[in-house]
């Protein structure tokens, strides 16, 4: 359903460089903690048996050192970095993870799909992948590190193989499942667009049915983390955390990107129509007689 709105339209598209600094790491749940600026960042999943990087932010030293800045600033030693799990084969995600796996010996997953598309996609304005994975993420997996599950899932359409993750944390040891989905940009094809749709209805019901409350972007502009992330650093004992926004805000949140999916699409048809040529006149016969 496309609903109509009363707001100026403002578009979800990236500052991409003119974005005022870096964001202050900052940790929100027991166990996550964001690193990045306005534009993309990556977040740090503390389990009982070392560290889990969420993306890896664009393939920049200046990105590489906000990591690594980040992890200090946030008091966890870098050695302990175990896995870096990659939602999608842009650069502005798989970054510099093998520099990260060449300082700390972690290992590298994304989806085989992706990892194949990656390599070959010289329209990424980082490059194409030049490095190996030490694993795939499969559809439907978990990726299991000490006490703590990543649930990987296939949602192609931003990229051919992007995947989303869905995993537990606790905010003062209240339990929350967190919902991240991997791809936020509508793609550009009419048949990619229809892979996306189909993934928001497949992923929207299976956050559903964990429960998800939390949502996290890897693309700070998409929900206003940043704005949120000032909230948890100044927030006063007794405050909830902005991040927990509910089951039904979750299915709201999923129901966003369906819903600029079929914008997309309709546009996509108008455009479509009016480029078509014009049909010929079809003139009757004329009468004998």
């Amino acid at each position: 359903m496309i609903y109509k709105t009363w707001r100026k339209p403002n578009p979800h598209r990236p500052l991409f460089g003119r974005h005022e600094g870096d964001t202050p790491a900052t940790k929100f749940f027991d166990q996550l903690s964001f690193i990045g600026n306005p534009d993309v960042g990556c977040f740090v999943l503390e389990t009982s048996e070392g560290l889990i990087l969420l993306d890896c932010m664009e393939p920049l030293s200046e990105h590489r050192d906000c990591i690594v800045k980040g992890f200090e600033d946030l008091g966890l030693p870098l050695s302990d970095l175990k896995a870096i799990l990659i939602t999608h084969g842009h650069g502005d995600h798989f970054g510099k993870a093998d520099w990260f796996r060449e300082k700390t010996g972690c290992k590298i997953y994304m989806s085989k799909v992706d990892f194949e598309f990656a390599k070959q996609n010289t329209r990424d304005r980082s490059g194409v992948l030049k490095w190996d994975v030490d694993g795939f993420l499969e559809d439907g997996g978990a990726f299991v590190l000490g006490d703590t599950s990543v649930y990987t899932y296939s949602t192609p359409g931003h990229s051919p193989g992007c995947m989303s993750f869905i995993f537990r944390v606790t905010d003062e040891g209240r339990e929350h499942y967190v919902e991240m989905w991997g791809g936020s940009g509508i793609p550009y094809s009419m048949s990619d667009k229809v892979k996306y749709l189909q993934s928001c209805t497949s992923f929207a019901k299976i956050a559903e049915e964990f429960g998800c409350d939390v949502e996290i972007s890897s693309h700070p502009f998409i929900d206003k983390s940043t704005d949120r992330l000032r909230i948890v650093r100044d927030i006063f004992d007794g405050v909830a955390n902005p991040f927990v926004i509910g089951r039904d805000a979750c299915v709201r949140y999923e129901d966003m990107f369906t819903n600029m999916c079929l914008q997309r699409m309709k546009e996509q048809a108008l455009a479509a129509d009016k480029l078509l040529p014009p049909e010929p006149l079809r003139r009757s016969p004329k009468k004998e007689g």
